[in-house]
C-alpha cells in the first residue's frame, strides 16, 4: 500500500500481505486466554425457593404480598444476616455477600435464594440457611408468612465460568488486536504491492511489469520460452526502445533499492530481448560483492570484470559467450577491493566495451547500502531501477532521490514479481 492511500480497499489490500503477524498475535492472545480460562475454578449455583403468602386470619392479600416481597430480598442481602450464617456454616461474611442474592420473579410471591460457590455441596447448604433464616424472619410479620417451595440440591453442572464464551470473546479479541497492530506496521512501514503503488510513490512510469514464474525462479535462461515471461521482456523492451534510439543510449544501468530485487535475472533477459532484436549485447555483471551473472549462466567467473580491472586480462579475453548468439557475457568473482577497481577502472572497460557492442547492460549491486553504483551511475546513459513487489516504500523513495542527486537519466521501474492475473497477458 502506497503512502497516502487509504479506504477499505487498500486497508485490506495490507492485511492481505501483513496476515502472517495478525495470526500470530491472534493465536498468542487466544492461547494466552484459553490457558487463563481453563484454569479458572468451576461455580455452582445452588437455589433454593420460599414462597410468600397472606398469613391466615388478617385482611392481607395479594397486594400486601407484590409490597411485602421486597423486603425478604433485603433481608437476604443485609449484612447481619450474613453475619449470621457465617457463624454457623464458617464461610467468611465477605464470601456471602458476594456469593448470594436474591430475587423475586414479576408477577409471584417467591423469594428465589441462590448462592454460588465453588463446590456445589457448600452452595447447596448455604442456599438452604438462607432459606431457614428468611422463614424464621417472616415467623414475626404479622401480615406475611413464609414457606419454604423447594429446597436447594447440590447442582451437577457448573453454572459459571462460561468458558465457550470467553473464549469466543478472546478469539474475537485477539483478531481484533491482531489486525490493529498489522494495520499499524501497513502504515509505519508502507509496501508497494502493485506496479500502480510503485508508480504512484516514485513518479516514474513502470517501463517493465515482470510477473512471479517458475521459469524466472528455476530456469532464468529459458525465460522466453514461457510465454507469460516472455511478453513481459518484450513489452520492457518495447517501453525502453523509443528511448535508447531518441537519446542514442547504448549504456544501461539495472540496479535496484536493496538486495533480493531480482536485478540480475531483470538485467540477463533484458539484454537477451535486445540481443534478440539484432543488437550486439554484452552483459556486464559490475556486482563484485555478490556476483550472480555467472551462476545463473552457469559459468565460470575467471577470467571476468575483476580480471580485466586488474589488467590481467584483456576485455576481450574476458567475454564470454552467452546463451543466445547476439549476447555476450562479463561475469565476475567477488573481490575485495571491489570499490577501488570499479572507481579506478570500470570507465576504461565501458570506453572498450562501446567499439565493439551496439548496447551495454551492467548489472550493479544496490543503491543502498554500497557506493559502487553511484560510482557507475554518472558513466551509464539510462538507469533502470528493479523494484520487487512487495518492497518497503522508504528505501525505495530514497533510491530514485539518489538516482536524481547523480544526475543518471531514470529511464523508469521495472516491478519485479508482480502478482497479475494470467488474463493480463494475450497468451
Amino acid at each position: 500500500m502506497a503512502e497516502g492511500s487509504g479506504g477499505l480497499p487498500d486497508l485490506v489490500d495490507a492485511l492481505r500481505w501483513r496476515w502472517k503477524p495478525a495470526v500470530l498475535i491472534a493465536a498468542c492472545i487466544f492461547a494466552g486466554a484459553y490457558f487463563y480460562i481453563s484454569r479458572l475454578p468451576a461455580q455452582y449455583d445452588a437455589k433454593a425457593v420460599i414462597a410468600i403468602n397472606p398469613r391466615p386470619g388478617t385482611l392481607a392479600g395479594a397486594d400486601t404480598v407484590r409490597v411485602g416481597a421486597p423486603k425478604f430480598v433485603q433481608f437476604v442481602e443485609a449484612p447481619q444476616t450474613a453475619e449470621r450464617v457465617s457463624t454457623y456454616t464458617h464461610v467468611p461474611r465477605g464470601t456471602l455477600e458476594k456469593s448470594v442474592n436474591a430475587v423475586v420473579p414479576v408477577d409471584t410471591g417467591n423469594v428465589s435464594i441462590t448462592a454460588r460457590m465453588q463446590s456445589p455441596q457448600r452452595a447447596a447448604r448455604i442456599a438452604n440457611a438462607y432459606s431457614d433464616e428468611v422463614i424464621a424472619f417472616a415467623s414475626n410479620d404479622p401480615l406475611l408468612s413464609a414457606q419454604q417451595v423447594a429446597r436447594a440440591i447440590a447442582p451437577t453442572v457448573p453454572a459459571a465460568p462460561p468458558r465457550r464464551l470467553l473464549e469466543a470473546a478472546s478469539l474475537v479479541v485477539g483478531v481484533l488486536i491482531g489486525v490493529g497492530i498489522s494495520l499499524l506496521l501497513e502504515r509505519g512501514r508502507p509496501r508497494l504491492r502493485s506496479w500502480r503503488d510503485i508508480a504512484k510513490m516514485t513518479g516514474y512510469p513502470v517501463v517493465g511489469r515482470i510477473p512471479s514464474t517458475r521459469t524466472l525462479r528455476t530456469r532464468p535462461t529459458e525465460a522466453f520460452s514461457d510465454p507469460v515471461t516472455g511478453s513481459a521482456f518484450r513489452t520492457l523492451r518495447a517501453n525502453i526502445e523509443p528511448q535508447l534510439r531518441e537519446q542514442n543510449v547504448d549504456v544501461i544501468l539495472v540496479t535496484s533499492p536493496g538486495k533480493g530485487d531480482g536485478k540480475t535475472t531483470v538485467a540477463a533477459l533484458l539484454a537477451e530481448s535486445l540481443g534478440r532484436l539484432g543488437m550486439r549485447a554484452l552483459l556486464i555483471d559490475a556486482d563484485l560483492k555478490r556476483p550472480r551473472l555467472a551462476r545463473l549462466a552457469k559459468l565460470n567467473g575467471h577470467p571476468g570484470l575483476s580480471d580485466v580491472l586488474r589488467e590481467s586480462v584483456t576485455l576481450e579475453k574476458g567475454v564470454q559467450p552467452g546463451w543466445i548468439d547476439e549476447l555476450s557475457l562479463l561475469p565476475t568473482v567477488a573481490d575485495p577491493e571491489a570499490g577501488d577497481l570499479i572507481a579506478r577502472r570500470f570507465a576504461d572497460v565501458i570506453r572498450q566495451a562501446r567499439e565493439e557492442y551496439d548496447v551495454i547492460i551492467v548489472d550493479t549491486p544496490p543503491l543502498l547500502g554500497t557506493d559502487d553504483a553511484r560510482v557507475i551511475a554518472p558513466l551509464a546513459e539510462g538507469v533502470i531501477l528493479v523494484v520487487s513487489a512487495g518492497s518497503v516504500a522508504n528505501p525505495v523513495n530514497e533510491a530514485v532521490l539518489a538516482i536524481e542527486a547523480l544526475k543518471a537519466p531514470l529511464l523508469g521501474i521495472v516491478g519485479n514479481r508482480l502478482k497479475e492475473s494470467r488474463s493480463t497477458y494475450y497468451y
